[in-house]
């Protein structure tokens, strides 16, 4: 789903089956972890049924928001190569790899963390350290930012959890 053209996920039925099935399709946190963000956001639709509906809509919506991204970039890829500008920069954001939830990428990145975190994604201590301050405080010091870059450049087992927190302090 991350590659070639966008598909809609099957999620016209209100079962629990059909929005795993959805969020195995489309799962911009993991699935997971999506799975528990929806949970946290639209109640606990697992134990009460009638919730269903409103997750799927959360999904349906943060899906639709990527497809817009995608068509959109699809025009600036274009554009950019009629200009001669085959590969694009690496540093580039680029929606195929799909990095956050659309329409609530703070939110959901910080419940990613706190997710990862206590599960003990990680046995980087540093890692620990920023999860830690990332939960208490919604920001890194100037101190624990650079902290944070010197991890990001060998991220080993963390880069899923490191690569949320980034989404939280880009949108801090």
């Amino acid at each position: 789903m991350t590659g070639g053209k966008p598909s809609t996920p099957r999620c016209r039925w209100a079962s629990g089956s059909a929005l795993r099935l959805c969020l195995w399709r489309y799962r911009p946190l993991g699935f997971n972890a999506s799975f528990s963000f929806l949970q946290t956001v639209a109640g606990d639709f697992i134990r009460d049924p009638a919730l269903l509906p409103g997750a799927v809509e959360l999904l349906t919506a943060s899906h639709a928001a990527w497809q817009a991204d995608l068509r959109a970039y699809g025009v600036l890829r274009r554009h950019a190569k009629r200009l001669g500008h085959r590969v694009p920069h690496p540093s580039a954001p680029n929606p195929n790899k799909l990095s956050h939830w659309y329409g609530a990428p703070r939110e959901a990145a910080l419940h990613a963390v706190w997710f990862w975190y206590s599960k003990g994604a990680s046995a980087d201590i540093d890692v620990h350290s920023l999860a830690v301050a990332l939960l208490e405080r919604g920001r890194f010091t100037a101190e624990q930012r650079e902290i944070f870059d010197r991890v990001c450049a060998e991220p080993g087992d963390s880069w899923a959890i490191l690569r949320q927190m980034a989404v939280v302090v880009d949108n801090s």
